[in-house]
Parts: structure tokens; C-alpha cells; sequence
């Protein structure tokens, strides 16, 4: 047997197992009363990798390979194990202890982009579609497409993974994967400006399309809903966690508008001078710098150095706060 079809199932039964080790011990009904819409945020990634060595460089291979030689979402166990692989970091590690991210080689989205390229996309991305989308740059129209199906379906778009386990309303991760998308979002702008509102990861992730696709009032927008959220809490307390993620979206909105950025970046400073509540289980909460917005700041302004003299706790040690969490599906959509 060809050694390339050896390696394909053993690193896809190695991927099978590890997606179902992952999520297995937490897999459990979910009462839709309860159902979360995910955070309108990026993925948060380590910025530092290091290169693929000889056995992750195969692994990359044979995902990509596998892409070209069976259609990309397609129910074929191959296809979708292989979507998988692409659409998560690599991390090279041993057991209980995990090293550093691996750097996924640019070459490899490209051939992945080759491989939607032209071919008709059936039925509704998966979120581990919407998070593999969001790595081609730039996407083909057939994923740009697929990804604001899933963002503007007017229904929950519910994710459950292969082992049950309900992940939550895919549809504002989906809004921010489109927003990345920059002009490609165009499209889009309006219908989804029409959407925008703080209550919910449903109306932020709405504002980061219409400012990516350079709606003429979407920064102004922001910006009013940035400063009205701002406001309903005294500048000696600390944000609370809902009022925290929807001014974290917020932020990327701006961000994402481009060049114009630079000029509506006020509440965003506003913001970065004051203290977050942060999850800390089994503790509660605490107050911490919002320091998750040095990165949105340093790209807006393309100056690490200018934020950390800044704001100079984006240089120090301290850890970064609670991930957002987004807001509750089923009292977003019936708000809308």
C-alpha cells in the first residue's frame, strides 16, 4: 500500500480519536433556553510558532492532499477529517504538556483556496468550515458565499460537534470571519447595518460587516454604541463581563473598517483606560487591564511599540483576561 494512504489513516484515525478525547467528557443535552450565541471575536492564536518539522510537515501534507483529491464538504470521512485538521493550530507537545504553536505553511490554504475554488458549495458550512474559511486569504466566492449563509441565516445556526456536545449560534463568529474578508464583504454591508446593535455578539458581529464592507455610517455607529456602553458604567468600577465583550466586538469592527480606522479609535483608548471584570473560576470574578485590545490597537495603528508606550501594561507579563463569551441565542433572535 502507497505509504501517503497509510499516513492518511492513521493521522485521521489519530484526529477522530482526539476530536472525540476532546469533547467526549463534556458532551451533554443542552436546554435551548440556555443556548449561547458564540463571541463575535477572532480566534485568539499565539503570534509566536515555530516552523513544522518532518512529521507535522507530513501532516499538513496529506490534509491538503486529501482536499484535492476528494471534493472539500462533501460527506466523505476524508474530506472532513481533513477540514478538521486545517481549521485548528497544531501544537507540538506531549502528553499533559502542550508546546508551541506549529506555523501552518501559506502554501498550504493556498491549495486548500485552489480546492473550493469553482466547485459548487450544497447545504450549510459547519463551524469547523467557518473557522477553516477563515484562513484563505483571499477566499474563493464560493467560501465567501457559504460563510454569510451561515452569518445571516435568520434563525440560531446551531453547531453540535460529532460527538453531540452543542456548541452554541455559530452565526456572530461566522460575521467576524466575514468581516475578514475586508472588500469581499461589500456585499453584505448594508443588510447587515441594518442589524447592528450592543445587545447581543449577534448585532456587534453585524457591525463588523458593515464596517469592513465600508458602510458610510457604520464607524459613526460604533462608535455612538461604544460610547453609550461606556457610560452606563462608572469610570472608577470595572466593566462587567456582558458590557465587556460587546465594546471587545465593537473594537474589531473598528478595526476592520481599514485605513479609517486610525480616526475613530477614541472609545477604543477610552476603553484601554479603564479596568474589565475577568473570569476567574473557581473565584468569581476579578478586575483586570483590558488587555486583549493591545492587539486590535497595534494593528489599527501598525505600531506595537506606540501602544505599548501607550498603555504599558500591553508589555508586561500579566495574563490576558477571560475569553468572551458571547450572549444568549434564543433572547438575540427574539429581540431582533
Amino acid at each position: 500500500m502507497d505509504r501517503r494512504y497509510m499516513l492518511v489513516g492513521f493521522v485521521l484515525t489519530f484526529l477522530a480519536g482526539f476530536w472525540t478525547g476532546h469533547h467526549g467528557a463534556a458532551a451533554q443535552k443542552t436546554d435551548p433556553r440556555k443556548l449561547r450565541a458564540m463571541p463575535a471575536i477572532p480566534t485568539w492564536k499565539n503570534p509566536q510558532c515555530v516552523s513544522a518539522n518532518i512529521k507535522e510537515s507530513e501532516y499538513f501534507e496529506i490534509a491538503a492532499s486529501t482536499l484535492e483529491h476528494i471534493p472539500p464538504h462533501s460527506p466523505d470521512w476524508l474530506a472532513i477529517g481533513a477540514e478538521r485538521a486545517l481549521s485548528q493550530d497544531v501544537y507540538r507537545g506531549s502528553p499533559g504538556h502542550l508546546g508551541p504553536r506549529v506555523c501552518t505553511p501559506p502554501a498550504i490554504y493556498a491549495r486548500v483556496v485552489a480546492a473550493f475554488a469553482g466547485k459548487p458549495i450544497k447545504g450549510r458550512f459547519d463551524l469547523y468550515e467557518v473557522e477553516l474559511a477563515s484562513h484563505m486569504q483571499p477566499p474563493p466566492t464560493e467560501v465567501v458565499d457559504a460563510v454569510a449563509q451561515v452569518a445571516f441565516d435568520p434563525r440560531p445556526v446551531i453547531d453540535d460537534g460529532i460527538d453531540g456536545q452543542v456548541n452554541g449560534d455559530i452565526r456572530p463568529i461566522a460575521r467576524t470571519v466575514l468581516a475578514g474578508f475586508g472588500d469581499q464583504s461589500v456585499r453584505f454591508a448594508t443588510a447587515a447595518f441594518e442589524q447592528v446593535s450592543s445587545e447581543s455578539s449577534i448585532g456587534t458581529g453585524a457591525a463588523q460587516v458593515a464596517a469592513a464592507g465600508g458602510h458610510p455610517e457604520a464607524l459613526s455607529r460604533i462608535e455612538t454604541l461604544m460610547n453609550q456602553l461606556l457610560a452606563t458604567v462608572p469610570d472608577d468600577k470595572p466593566i462587567p463581563l456582558a458590557t465587556r465583550d460587546r465594546l471587545y466586538e465593537l473594537a474589531w469592527g473598528i478595526y476592520f473598517s481599514g485605513d479609517s480606522a486610525k480616526d475613530h479609535v477614541a472609545p477604543i483608548i477610552r476603553l484601554m483606560g479603564r479596568h474589565v471584570q475577568s473570569g476567574a473560576p473557581p473565584f468569581g470574578v476579578v478586575s483586570l487591564h483590558p488587555k486583549r485590545m493591545c492587539e486590535v490597537l497595534s494593528r489599527i495603528y501598525g505600531d506595537d511599540e506606540r501602544v505599548k508606550g501607550d498603555f504599558p501594561y500591553c508589555a508586561d507579563d500579566t495574563p490576558l483576561e477571560s475569553y468572551p463569551q458571547g450572549a444568549f441565542a434564543v433572547a438575540s433572535a427574539q429581540k431582533r
